[in-house]
């Protein structure tokens, strides 16, 4: 089956029922559309379950889409933790289980990646397949590999001082890394829903602790041991895996799409059209169809 093939009719609509969990000591938003096999798609930076608003469509026409936003996020419970990822990953693995979700499709973006694949290795046989979009695949071994603009940024938010401002007073991720990663403007509605969650300064937080999350040049040993064990987990596992990548992309250039091929000779990938890093603002059709499209080939 095939939807539109253009942009033309990207929506700022989020014409979704909201649903309310309570996890652990506090709740999780989500939707949850249509009826089939569980798709269940786990957002990053500084995004919600918004981001998936064009493509859940596609999805729950024959299927059970689930979006939840993450814990600090969207409009999912604000509290006075760490927001390290052990705990987004905390929430999510008690959110999948107290929803009883069986035989999961992940459709991963972003910080999304970490955690749905931390899950996948450690729960294989509770995982249908993979949909991964720019996704966090390896530890950075040294400052020097990272491009220097990006290095700049990056080693602001590891800064005690300049951290809290970039993100706190000045709202970075919301005001110029969206804007700068996503290839068309985004409208003034969709802007407002990014901005809605984090309106408050101090409900920012998750937003900084994200970059600091990273595993670069030894910082965040725990965060690289689990990006290193997923990555094996990839290279051997049978579990469908289909990377969706954009021209000219940021974590999934098209330079190092051979490179994923030969460490992970069974995925599959697509090529979906023109963005960066938010490739769901860009070419959500694009996405649907090739998510409709792999999951039809690998239930023949």
């Amino acid at each position: 089956m095939i939807f539109k093939k253009n942009n033309e009719s990207i929506s700022a609509d989020f014409p979704f029922q909201s649903k309310y969990i309570d996890i652990l000591d506090s709740n999780l938003h989500y939707v949850d559309e249509g009826k089939g096999t569980t798709f269940l798609f786990l957002h990053g930076n500084p995004t919600s379950s918004y981001l998936w608003r064009n493509i859940i469509p596609f999805v729950s026409k024959d299927n059970r889409a689930i979006a939840v936003d993450l814990i600090g996020m969207g409009k999912s419970g604000k509290l006075d933790i760490a927001y390290k990822m052990t705990d987004h990953c905390e929430y999510i693995e008690a959110f999948i289980k107290e929803l009883e979700l069986k035989n999961i499709v992940l459709v991963l973006h972003d910080w999304g990646s970490f955690i749905g694949l931390k899950y996948a290795m450690e729960n294989e046989k509770n995982i249908t397949g993979v949909v991964l979009m720019e996704g966090i695949l390896r530890p950075w071994e040294s400052w020097e590999t990272i491009p220097v603009v990006t290095r700049r940024m990056f080693k602001k938010f590891f800064d005690e001082t300049e951290g809290p401002k970039v993100i706190y007073d000045d709202n970075f991720f919301i005001e110029k890394a969206m804007p700068y990663l996503t290839k068309r403007k985004l409208s003034k509605i969709e802007m407002g829903n990014y901005r809605k969650p984090f309106l408050e300064k101090p409900s920012r937080k998750p937003m900084l602790m994200f970059p600091r999350e990273l595993p670069i040049a030894g910082e965040n040993p725990e965060n690289a041991k689990v990006i290193k064990n997923y990555n094996n987990w990839l290279s051997v596992t049978d579990v469908p895996v289909h990377i969706l990548w954009a021209k000219p992309g940021s974590l999934f250039r098209k330079k190092f799409i051979p490179l994923m091929r030969k460490d992970f000779p069974k995925m599959t990938d697509r090529c979906v059209g023109k963005s960066k890093h938010y490739l769901q603002e860009d070419v959500p059709n694009e996405i649907g169809n090739a998510i409709v499209e792999w999951f039809a080939k690998i239930k023949e």
